[in-house]
């Protein structure tokens, strides 16, 4: 049971402060601090919300909660039993009427209101439509590749890691006497 606990603790803490967003992406740290953001102006705000719309940002960000969720608790089958649990809460806090402004302030302090207005026609085009199917396996499946090129080389990094371990040791050593 301890067992177990420990695994969902530790489910949970992936899913709070390390779990996947959009296409595997890696969360903030959950020590991260938001930065202090300036304020909205209402062009910006309208602006970011029609990129929003564009982008189905909505569906995108309920969608990928779930797909993370179902991705931990396949990691973690000690979690199966509460994932309605976890989906419950996570729908709860990140409602899209709750969060659609501040992801608007954020999307305003890396783009001016033309600039998202450019990603919005973009996004609207057939192409940009298209990306937004197509680029989330790509980059998927190009992590996939990089893990298998990594697992290739494994023997390497562990010989590397096992070398500098044992360095350490050594100086510990002489440190200490």
């Amino acid at each position: 049971m301890v067992k177990n606990t420990m695994k969902l603790m530790l489910a949970a803490s992936l899913l709070l402060g390390g779990s996947a967003l959009m296409a595997e992406q890696k969360a903030p740290a959950q020590n991260a601090q938001m930065p202090k953001l300036k304020p909205l102006t209402p062009e910006a705000e309208k602006a970011a919300y029609r990129l929003f719309d564009a982008l189905k940002m909505k569906e995108g960000i309920r969608s990928a909660l779930d797909q993370s969720l179902a991705v931990q608790v396949k990691r973690q089958p000690a979690m199966a039993p509460y994932e309605g649990i976890y989906k419950n809460f996570f729908h709860k806090y990140t409602k899209w009427e709750d969060m659609k402004k501040d992801l608007a302030k954020l999307y305003a302090q890396a783009f001016t209101p033309k600039e998202m207005d450019e990603l919005t026609k973009f996004y609207s085009s057939e192409v940009g439509r298209k990306s937004l199917t197509v680029m989330p396996r790509l980059t998927q499946l190009s992590m996939l590749l990089a893990q298998q090129r990594i697992a290739k080389h494994a023997d390497e990094l562990k010989k590397a890691v096992a070398e500098k371990a044992k360095e350490l040791e050594a100086a510990a050593q002489k440190e200490k006497k």
